[in-house]
């Protein structure tokens, strides 16, 4: 199985940095220990050395509420996507017309649930529908954002960005971890928002005698501007950035000392990456190695607090993943004080 690629939080073969970069690579090999898994480097390097190059199987995997069955078609006219989009000819693979194009729709059979007939089924027919004689088998999925089968525990982060996230949480220890992530939140509100969050911060810290905060949010901790010279968010679905954004982190700043992955310099040592310099500055500038930090900073904290709806994004995977992680902590060891708390508008 090859490791793709990944950057700016997506895994994808046309990133900058080596799968390791994100994910411990030791740790999934030893969950699957039956699987053999290499870089996106060795695979591109295997197909160079290969005199017969290898026949491709592609197949893109697609899923739409609108459309309940499952369905495949042969997909020829996506060659030439694959070739301009995703750079496929990058990999010295035999891309002519030996090669097998498939676009399914795994329907309403393609969602993880406790049916096992839904899932057995899917495996069945996807089975079927993957058979081939082809060396290299490559997938890529659309509006898929669960798993197709059952459920799998999250994959372990890369060592370097837990020993990074542990060392600033036992400087911070005990501390209370927000996560504001505006998007989705009314604009209007943001200013009455940041005075709400204020007045129950002060209220938490007074009860709990607990000063060190650590803040997490999709808006801009770096000055970072897009091409058009608007500023750009932590997020790539936050698009819109008002006064009324920054009259609310005014506020919030104004009223404590705010420590994040950019004032205590926790991702400094990554200059040093071997790909560091302006590709490191592109990947902190915007979604990516930054929110795996604040992920480990937010479920390891002693508090964890989230915004209200109206506030914010409230229906959030990455804040159920988090309060996932804090209750299985919460449960184990007497660190954890909570799951989540949501201050009130």
């Amino acid at each position: 199985m090859v490791l793709t690629n990944v950057g700016q939080s997506h895994v994808s073969s046309l990133k900058n940095f080596s799968f390791d970069f994100y994910y411990d690579v030791d740790k999934l090999s030893k969950k699957f220990p039956k699987v053999k898994f290499i870089s996106q480097d060795e695979f591109q390097k295997w197909t160079e050395e290969q005199y017969n190059k290898p026949d491709v199987i592609h197949v893109y995997l697609e899923n739409s509420k609108r459309n309940p069955n499952f369905t495949v078609k042969d997909n020829t006219a996506y060659f030439d996507r694959l070739l301009s989009e995703y750079r496929m000819d990058r990999f010295d693979l035999r891309l002519n017309n030996s090669a097998i194009f498939k676009r399914i729709h795994i329907g309403n059979m393609g969602h993880s649930s406790r049916h096992g007939n839904k899932n057995d089924k899917l495996k069945k027919r996807l089975t079927t529908e993957l058979k081939s004689n082809a060396e290299v088998m490559l997938i890529k999925h659309d509006v898929i954002r669960g798993p197709i089968f059952e459920r799998l525990s999250p994959m372990p982060y890369a060592l370097h960005i837990t020993k990074a996230a542990s060392k600033l949480a036992e400087k911070l220890k005990p501390y209370i971890a927000i996560h504001w992530r505006m998007e989705q939140g009314q604009v209007g509100l943001m200013p009455q928002c940041s005075k709400s969050l204020v007045t129950f911060l002060k209220n938490l810290t007074l009860n709990t005698g607990i000063t060190n905060i650590y803040f997490a949010t999709d808006y801009p901790l770096v000055n970072n501007k897009d091409k058009n010279n608007k500023v750009r968010s932590q997020s790539s679905s936050f698009n819109y950035i008002g006064n009324k954004h920054h009259t609310a982190m005014k506020i919030l700043n104004s009223s404590f000392n705010l420590n994040t992955w950019v004032s205590t310099h926790a991702l400094d040592y990554l200059q040093l990456y071997p790909m560091g310099g302006e590709k490191i500055q592109e990947e902190l500038s915007g979604g990516g190695i930054q929110g795996i930090f604040d992920k480990l900073m937010l479920i390891n904290s002693d508090y964890f607090i989230a915004g209200p709806k109206k506030c914010c994004r409230y229906s959030s995977t990455f804040t159920y993943n988090i309060m996932e992680a804090r209750q299985k902590l919460f449960k184990n060891n007497g660190t954890i004080k909570n799951t989540v708390g949501r201050w009130k508008l």
